[in-house]
């Protein structure tokens, strides 16, 4: 019995090591995906103001449960990373820093993805000119065929 508790406790101290090291790189992440999550529900609100029929406006589980999954994949790549650079780079901390970084630069991306979509604003307009407009998704058509439509619509000048 004495041995089974010793490598339960052995277990468990490893774990928590592995943790620990990692979670201070973790924290960064997971604050811009709470940031995510506010920036596509009010993404959400936004194209329920717009559209009253067409979308909720509501935060859906299965958005949820994809956030959850993609935390779970940075917290393991996060301490895969470190244990290289602990074990096969040895003295720095390149690798971690370069997986958090990856990760950051998504969520701002998808963050202003998220700001810019159904916003009128100037600032937004012009990252509409390089972004994908997220609200194609709440409405689930697509944008372009809706301007396609438009355009074909319009007098051609002669």
């Amino acid at each position: 019995m004495e041995k089974i508790l010793q490598y339960i406790t052995s277990i468990i101290a490893g774990f928590i090591f592995a943790f620990e090291t990692s979670l201070v790189f973790f924290i960064p992440c997971f604050l811009t995906s709470i940031v995510d999550i506010i920036s596509a529900w009010q993404l959400s609100r936004r194209i329920k103001k717009n559209y009253p029929k067409k979308t909720d406006g509501k935060f859906k589980s299965i958005h949820l449960t994809h956030t959850l999954q993609k935390l779970f994949i940075v917290f393991i790549s996060i301490i895969v990373a470190n244990y290289v650079d602990v074990y096969i780079i040895k003295d720095t901390d390149f690798s971690v820093r370069f997986v958090v970084a990856v990760f950051l630069f998504y969520e701002i991306w998808s963050i202003l993805e998220n700001w810019s979509s159904a916003n009128n604003n100037k600032f937004a307009k012009i990252l509409q000119q390089v972004m994908i407009n997220k609200a194609e998704r709440y409405l689930q058509i697509d944008i372009k065929d809706i301007l396609n439509k438009k355009e074909k619509e319009k007098p051609k000048k002669e």
